[in-house]
């Protein structure tokens, strides 16, 4: 660890009772004396150590002014935080600093065409492109509301392609799958490059004040409730912009991922809970996606999920032994 941010670490931590360092060795987590939780051991303001920033998850309270946040903590350390702590221009943001993190441009594949508008169309991989996504479990509420559609150009010909769009309704990604299982010729799926802890996918259709469905990917979308996203994966992060948005608004979460991901759904929820987020879990272990569901089963095991309790993921492990 650098000298310099050893002696800073070790100042923070002589003035308060709790903290927990990251594992990346550069972020202290101590009790926010801005929001005031009840619980001494919530460390839920985040402290960079090296660029001199903070944020609390809870309150959403951020700035490079860290002697004004020893000042809460302790008025007599003020002064002598002001040697170790230079305040930076650049404005604090989850990511570090705004100005590192840059809008990477996505762009649709080329001739790309909406299946909403393309019902009558004559080419013949365009109908089998329609036909494939009938058979996945698309309706007429689902085509207009995750707007898949299909290209005849030659790199994207015979793929579903499904765009999603962030909250201004720009494009931010999207993920191409082919229609022919057996194929050997070809990648099975294609996605926009572009990092995925930057993408909340169809961000557009979330309404963060409802309870929000998580689900791996953008086809399980299709036999899921309306307020839905997915995680690209099978991991949730608290460095994603879809972590950060999840604990900004408070939002519920039902956990839905694939059978094989049990594991991880634990975890994901284990992570949301620390930060007070309430998750129920959505047993999908009779299924091998939530894309192999009907809509009405789905929506079956939607109503029975239960809340995540701090235990389950123990109980999980001692059956794995």
């Amino acid at each position: 660890m650098d000298n310099k941010i050893y002696k800073r670490l070790e100042f923070i931590r002589n003035i308060v009772p709790y903290s927990s360092m990251s594992k990346d060795n550069i972020n202290l987590n101590i009790w926010c004396p801005f929001c005031r939780h009840n619980s001494k051991t919530k460390l839920k303001l985040s402290i960079q150590l090296e660029k001199c920033f903070y944020h609390c998850w809870l309150c959403d309270k951020s700035s490079n002014n860290i002697p004004y946040l020893i000042s809460k903590l302790d008025r007599n350390k003020t002064e002598a935080s002001k040697l170790l702590f230079k305040s930076s221009s650049k404005k604090f943001s989850l990511f570090g600093e705004e100005e590192i993190i840059e809008k990477t441009e996505v762009f649709i594949p080329e001739s790309f065409n909406f299946i909403a508008e393309s019902f009558n169309s004559i080419d013949p991989d365009a109908r089998d492109v329609l036909r494939y996504s009938i058979k996945r479990g698309f309706n007429k509420k689902k085509i207009y509301m995750l707007r898949p559609g299909f290209s005849l150009s030659r790199d994207f010909r015979r793929y579903l392609i499904l765009p999603s769009y962030d909250k201004n309704g720009d494009l931010n990604y999207y993920t191409a799958r082919k229609i022919d299982v057996n194929s050997s010729d070809s990648y099975k799926y294609k996605n926009a490059s572009v990092s995925k802890k930057e993408i909340i996918f169809n961000e557009l259709n979330i309404n963060w004040q409802k309870p929000l469905t998580l689900v791996e990917g953008p086809l399980d979308l299709i036999k899921t409730n309306d307020n839905s996203t997915c995680l690209l994966g099978s991991s949730l992060t608290e460095d994603s912009a879809l972590f950060y948005e999840i604990v900004k608004n408070k939002t519920d979460v039902k956990l839905a991922l694939d059978r094989d991901a049990y594991s991880k759904t634990l975890e994901i929820a284990e992570l949301l809970l620390s930060y007070d987020i309430s998750v129920d879990i959505i047993d999908t272990r009779y299924f091998e996606d939530v894309g192999e569901m009907s809509r009405e089963e789905f929506k079956e095991f939607y109503n029975k999920a239960e809340p995540y309790q701090k235990n389950d993921r123990l109980l999980n492990k001692i059956r794995m032994l």
